[in-house]
């Protein structure tokens, strides 16, 4: 398998990575979404809770459907939310993410990380 080269921040589109995000199914809070980024389809499984103008994604679970492993990236994964953020017009998005069922420390929890 190749591996990918780190990218520099500088590197790194920041504007519009988001191209579209569907609504695929809500059920209460629970919401599954698709999102078209730059770099593939992530389908994205969440809870999600407004709180004022925060917005909570709980359980958060991401599966990138044609992204290659580590394509997308912190840095783009905050330019994302942040995209986000301006979209839905809240002034701070908070993920709180679910038990890790694969990749890097299955088992464990990840820790919340907010945007704002």
């Amino acid at each position: 398998m190749e591996r990918a080269e780190p990218m520099l921040a500088s590197q790194i589109e920041g504007p519009d990575i988001c191209q579209a995000a569907t609504i695929e199914t809500r059920m209460g809070r629970d919401l599954l979404a698709r999102v078209e980024t730059s770099v593939g389809t992530l389908d994205v499984l969440t809870e999600v809770t407004l709180i004022e103008r925060k917005l909570v994604l709980s359980r958060l679970h991401v599966y990138g459907v044609n992204v290659d492993p580590n394509a997308l990236g912190l840095v783009r994964v905050r330019h994302l939310v942040q995209e986000i953020v301006e979209d839905l017009d809240v002034d701070e998005i908070t993920i709180e993410g679910a038990v890790r069922v694969t990749g890097a420390g299955p088992g464990r929890t990840v820790h919340p990380e907010g945007f704002a």
